[in-house]
């Protein structure tokens, strides 16, 4: 099935005149001297191919489709790449996305390593990145490329466009509802600008920083493009930057970011303890829990990638979702809503339109593990969606040893795979006190601890991203747990105090875009 909606995609796009990778600027400018220095000429065989950014001083970010042909170097510091004084840097190695398949059908997105590093001096600068989403609808961007202009001919000179964002739910009916998940729209639509003006895998920057990579357009009509531009969201990658740019070598895991001295310290203490223990830093299974009872828990929702579902969630708004955050790592595509049973054969899988992740998160285990998932439409509620009220105050107001229940379609015994059937297991509000005790040194602030101690239930049973509910109220989210021996853990499960986030949750609900 997946197979054939990727043919059926690219099908589309054939049909359109599609070009599925952007090499124009069209009435565009030339950049002003001493601007947008981050920019990058990247190059195959002494040829400009793509465009890059800087964003640290040996990384440059770019498009997946321009690594064909294989780059070899990248020309920074000059507007003009045919200047005698340019400087070149080979390329040392390249990261591509994972699940990227080709231009067209998402996850356009790759990181080149280079030979050396670049010295922030005045003609070569880094870009910043965003940790969530953060832009609006009609906001002005740029983009910018050396690619061709209005004559056909590819320009020595930089070029810089302004474009506008274009609302996601208009750009998917221009497109026929085709668009792959985790992208931009901007310009290229009831204009003369956008990136059938720019430069594959150029940035888009907005408020000073790169939101999103070119990657494809409609270019059958490049000066009125009756379509908008496409551009890779970088915010919905940023746990896959992170290890690469951290470790310096091509990964999939998310590894632990930047702190303090003492900071990192800690940490590292916390992480060998963890470690030592066999700890896993997520929740992954439902153990000697029951089939949830039907019409019940209808606010549960199933987070899920191309390969199917990754982790729990639940319904707060029409449109949004609350998980946990370490549930990116896995590049979930979208929700379903609506049933206990996932191998349903009338599930609609609704698209996840853009996720916010609390900007201070940093790893699970290290604390602030929470994650609101922007769908790309309202789902009705009905007898078999609902939403879950959160707490009205700072303050959960949990008591030592409170009934409590968390679900989720995880594994029924350690090691099993993982279950069809929603299940769902009473467990017990454990002392903070004694918890931090039992967890040791690290432990981070604003958790609940349930469950997983002295008894053989809890959310080692339980699913990531899912809800810890008491009196009909989501407290916690699913977050870490002790896995060495699930059945019997000898420390509490952790699940991130939801009451501790309500100004962040409550000023995104309100603006419908994620904030810091």
């Amino acid at each position: 099935m997946f197979i054939l909606k990727k043919f059926q995609h690219l099908l589309v796009l054939t049909f359109l005149c599609q070009t599925v990778h952007a090499s124009h600027i069209i009435n565009g400018d030339k950049a002003p001297v001493n601007s947008m220095q981050y920019m990058v000429s990247v190059q195959s065989n002494g040829r400009h191919a793509c465009g890059g950014f800087l964003i640290s001083e040996d990384f440059v970010l770019t498009a997946a489709h321009c690594n064909i042909p294989k780059p070899n170097l990248v020309v920074v510091g000059n507007q003009n790449i045919r200047s005698s004084n340019i400087r070149k840097i080979n390329i040392q190695y390249s990261c591509v996305f994972p699940d990227y398949q080709n231009v067209g059908s998402g996850d356009d997105i790759m990181l080149l390593k280079l030979s050396e590093k670049v010295s922030n001096v005045n003609a070569v600068k880094t870009i910043p990145i965003p940790n969530f989403r953060n832009f609006t609808e009609n906001q002005r961007c740029m983009v910018a490329g050396w690619g061709k202009t209005e004559s056909n001919i590819y320009s020595n000179d930089l070029r810089v466009a302004e474009v506008k964002i274009i609302n996601s739910q208009v750009c998917q009916k221009a497109w026929d509802n085709t668009l792959p998940p985790n992208v931009i729209c901007a310009g290229g639509f009831g204009t003369t600008k956008g990136f059938c003006q720019g430069d594959s895998g150029g940035p888009l920057v907005c408020d000073g920083k790169a939101v999103g990579i070119v990657s494809f357009n409609r270019n059958s009509n490049c000066s009125y493009p009756n379509a908008p531009n496409i551009y890779t969201d970088i915010s919905m990658y940023h746990s896959w930057l992170r290890c690469p740019l951290k470790d310096k070598k091509c990964c999939c895991a998310t590894q632990v970011g930047s702190a303090g001295i003492m900071d990192c310290l800690s940490t590292f203490l916390f992480f060998n303890v963890l470690a030592c223990l066999g700890q896993t830093v997520q929740g992954s299974d439902i153990i000697h829990g029951e089939k949830a009872p039907a019409n019940s828990m209808q606010y549960m929702v199933s987070v899920q990638n191309k390969q199917g579902h990754t982790c729990g969630g639940f319904l707060v708004r029409q449109d949004i979702v609350v998980t946990a955050a370490h549930c990116a790592d896995d590049a979930p595509v979208h929700v379903v809503l609506g049933t206990h049973k996932l191998s349903k054969r009338n599930m609609s899988p609704v698209n996840i339109e853009y996720f916010c992740r609390f900007p201070n998160y940093t790893a699970v285990g290290r604390g602030d593990d929470i994650m609101l998932l922007k769908l790309s439409r309202k789902f009705p509620l009905n007898n078999r969606v609902k939403i879950i009220p959160l707490p009205s105050s700072s303050n959960a107001n949990l008591k030592d040893d409170q009934n409590c229940s968390v679900a989720g379609w995880g594994k029924t015994e350690t090691n099993h795979v993982m279950v069809d059937d929603l299940r769902v297991v009473n467990v017990s509000i454990l002392n903070p006190q004694l918890c931090r005790e039992k967890w040791g040194a690290g432990f981070p602030p604003n958790v609940i601890c349930a469950g997983g101690y002295n008894t053989d239930k809890g959310f080692c049973q339980g699913d990531s991203g899912g809800p810890l509910v008491c009196n009909g109220v989501a407290v916690g989210v699913v977050s870490f747990n002790k896995l060495n021996n699930c059945n019997y853990p000898d420390v509490p499960n952790v699940y991130t105090d939801i009451s501790k986030y309500l100004q962040w949750i409550n000023n995104i609900v309100k603006t419908n875009k994620c904030v810091s």
